[in-house]
Parts: C-alpha cells; sequence; structure tokens
C-alpha cells in the first residue's frame, strides 16, 4: 500500500510540473486577424501574449492555404508594454502581396520562435486560422425589409435605409442606387459610399422630397460592383435589395403629356410621332411606341407595327418619340398609337410612371374624343402648337392632360 501510495505522489508531482510549464508557454491570447474576413494585402499579423516575450534565434512563421505554404515570414520583432500589466506583441511581417479570394488561411508560427521573459519557455507551434472573402458578404439594413414608406426627402428622419457590411468599403467609381416600382426603373441616386466603426455602408443621396404612391410596390438597388473592400478593389458588393411599400395616403399628379404631333398632322403617311411632356422625362430601356389596327371586317384592334421610343430636350419640353417608317395608312382603317404603360416615367418629384394613353389617327383624323373643359384656374391648357394658354378664348380646342377640349 505504501509503495502504491508513493507511486501516486510521483505521478502527480509529474502532473502538476507538466501543468505549470504549459502555463508558462508562451501562447497567444489574440491576434490582429480578429476573427473577421481578412480583406487587406498580406503584409503582417499580430499576436499578443499575456506576459512579456523575447525573441529567439531561427524564428520563423508561414501562411498555409489547402496544406500547402503561400508565404513564409521574412521578418520578426517583439514590443513588451506594462500597464497594469505586462503584454507582449509579436509581429510578423511578409512579402506584401493579396492572397486569393475566397479560401481559408492559417498562420503557423513554429516552435521555438519566441520565449517567455519570466522563466524563458519555449513556445509550442501554435496557429491561427483566417479566411479571404470572395466579396462583401450579405447587406444588412437597420429596417425590416417590406416596409411602408411614405417618402422620402433630405432628412435623415425621412431616408431610405443605409446598407451595412460587415467590411470597411470604399466606393467604386461613381455608384448610383437604382429605384424601382413594379420592376420599372424610375429613378438613379448617387450612392455614397464609406465606412464607420468596422462596417462598410451606402445610402442614396437624396436632395428633394419623394412620395410614393400607397400599396405600390417598390425596390432600392446598389448594383454589384458599386462598393469595395477599403484595402482591395477586386473584392466588391454583390447586387443588394431593399423591398418596400408605398404608404403616402394623398392622391399624387400622375404622368401626362401636353400635347402629341399628331393634332396638327393628319397625313396618311405615318413617319416621326412625338409627344411633349412640361416636366423632366425619360423613357424605359426597351420602351417602343405602338401602331395599332382596327380593320371593318373583324372590329378587332391588334399591334400591327412598332417603333422605338426615344427622348429629345428642347427649351422648356421634353420630347418623346418614335419614328414609324412611312407606314402607308388605308382609308377606312381605324388607327391609334399608343404610348404602353410604364415606358415613359418622371425624372423629378414623385417617380410616377405613364399610364397607357392612345391618340387615334388616320381615318380618325387624329381625335381622340373632345371633352368640355371648364374655366378653372387649374386646369393648364396649350394649344394646338403645344404652346402654354394664360388666357383661353371660349369654344377654342385647346390640349389638357394629353386631350383635346374645348373650352366653355
Amino acid at each position: 500500500m505504501k509503495k502504491l501510495f508513493t507511486a501516486l505522489m510521483g505521478i502527480f508531482a509529474s502532473l502538476i510540473s507538466f501543468t505549470a510549464a504549459a502555463q508558462s508557454a508562451p501562447l497567444p491570447e489574440s491576434c490582429s486577424l480578429n476573427f473577421r474576413p481578412f480583406t487587406c494585402p498580406l503584409e503582417w499579423i499580430g499576436f499578443s501574449f499575456d506576459g512579456g516575450i523575447r525573441l529567439l534565434d531561427g524564428a520563423s512563421a508561414v501562411v498555409k492555404c489547402d496544406g500547402e505554404i503561400v508565404a513564409s515570414s521574412i521578418n520578426m520583432e517583439i514590443r513588451n508594454d506594462t500597464y497594469k500589466r505586462t503584454q507582449g506583441h509579436l509581429n510578423i511581417y511578409f512579402e506584401k502581396q493579396n492572397l486569393p479570394k475566397g479560401k481559408d488561411y492559417t498562420v503557423v508560427v513554429a516552435p521555438s520562435s519566441i520565449a517567455a521573459e519570466a522563466d524563458g519557455t519555449e513556445n509550442p507551434e501554435f496557429s491561427y486560422d483566417f479566411f479571404v472573402p470572395e466579396n462583401l458578404g450579405p447587406m444588412h439594413t437597420d429596417e425590416e425589409d417590406g416596409m411602408v414608406i411614405d417618402k422620402v426627402c433630405d432628412s435623415v428622419f425621412h431616408a431610405f435605409p443605409t446598407f451595412l457590411w460587415g467590411i470597411e468599403t470604399e466606393a467604386a467609381g461613381e455608384p448610383k442606387f437604382n429605384l424601382y416600382r413594379e420592376d420599372v426603373k424610375v429613378r438613379e441616386f448617387p450612392a455614397k459610399v464609406g465606412w464607420d466603426w468596422d462596417l462598410g455602408q451606402a445610402y442614396a443621396d437624396v436632395k428633394e422630397e419623394i412620395r410614393f404612391e400607397k400599396g405600390v410596390n417598390y425596390k432600392l438597388v446598389l448594383p454589384a460592383g458599386s462598393a469595395h473592400a477599403m484595402y482591395r478593389d477586386d473584392i466588391v458588393n454583390e447586387e443588394a435589395v431593399f423591398n418596400f411599400v408605398g404608404g403616402y395616403e394623398e392622391s399624387i399628379p400622375p404622368l401626362n403629356y401636353v400635347w402629341c404631333s399628331l393634332y396638327n398632322d393628319h397625313s396618311d403617311i405615318l413617319n416621326v410621332v412625338s409627344f411633349y411632356y412640361d416636366r423632366p422625362v425619360r423613357v424605359t430601356e426597351g420602351a417602343k411606341l405602338q401602331l395599332w389596327e382596327e380593320r371593318p371586317e373583324n372590329y378587332d384592334w391588334k399591334v400591327i407595327k412598332e417603333a422605338e421610343a426615344y427622348l429629345e430636350v428642347t427649351e422648356d419640353r421634353w420630347v418623346v418619340s418614335a419614328d414609324f417608317g412611312g407606314h402607308d395608312m388605308e382609308l377606312w382603317v381605324g388607327y391609334s398609337v399608343v404610348i404602353p404603360e410604364g415606358a415613359v416615367v418622371a425624372d423629378d418629384g414623385d417617380p410616377v410612371i405613364n399610364q397607357r394613353s392612345a391618340v387615334a389617327v388616320g381615318d380618325h383624323s387624329g381625335i381622340d374624343g373632345i371633352g368640355a373643359e371648364g374655366s378653372s384656374e387649374n386646369a393648364v391648357l396649350y394649344d394646338l402648337f403645344g404652346r402654354k394658354v394664360t388666357n383661353p378664348v371660349p369654344g377654342t380646342i385647346y390640349i389638357s392632360n394629353g386631350r383635346k377640349v374645348i373650352c366653355k
């Protein structure tokens, strides 16, 4: 029994000695990589220790990827600081390089590279895992996707949500946010890209008040490649989207043209047709104007020709036109030129789109119904040459909201 007790005491003493040695071996308590995506060029990596350290001859470290060495240390330095307690710091330097994206890496410090300043205990091999991301990662905001927004303006209280990433960011070129209304692009805003408190961020720079129609679906989109990591321009954002629903309670004025070239052009040959707007507009991508036909024998309207829409700006008019290439319109056949819904969008103020509108041509003499217009001060009238009328004459035909009207 005495021999067994003596043996157990020997083993216990050995364990105490081993534990003490392990506790005094310099192992890092933190690393400069800090559990975050590594988006800098590889140039140095730092470790901190609880207690002072000293550098030993032959100290070395490597960076590995899939078990293969991709970088070796070219220099190692130490620094010991004392404030309330002593901390040792090991800086490992490498030839500056960008590690390939989308891969996992490990920095490995060789054993006997440093020793504890207190008792000379040398380090065992230690390592730290990190990764270089393929892109900035998912975007998030402090607001709920699909929320209701009634309006935005140049105010922190009525602004679009800020797009955030877990990586500091800088702008790639001159990025812009795109605003879509029911999947139709209606506006662009400059994107302000920067960083704050270890976060990358981007927000839409809105200078005017914009109201969003109640119940309409919108989305704010930052295209891919608009922002990049602060120290690497090849690590960029994926397309980032924030969806919301319009919530403005009051009615918003629609987008209407004020005059059409067909009002004073009744030729049987259809060439360029122009629609005039008195506010900034633009043509949506791929928009076309349509020529519809109705033949007496079947009374069925159908599209017989489409022409690409384009925009011209003349003085205070924004003109949307399309060239139908000299189409010969037959007698007794009904024709209408149609602007499909969403072909034209307002380029200032509320992001409204045009509603579908048609102007009869050919046998209908370009008149799509004539209504009566009172002398209300709110009625905006234009003559048949597109000039704004301030003193309308009763009994005269004018243009109001894209239609011919007779002033009473």
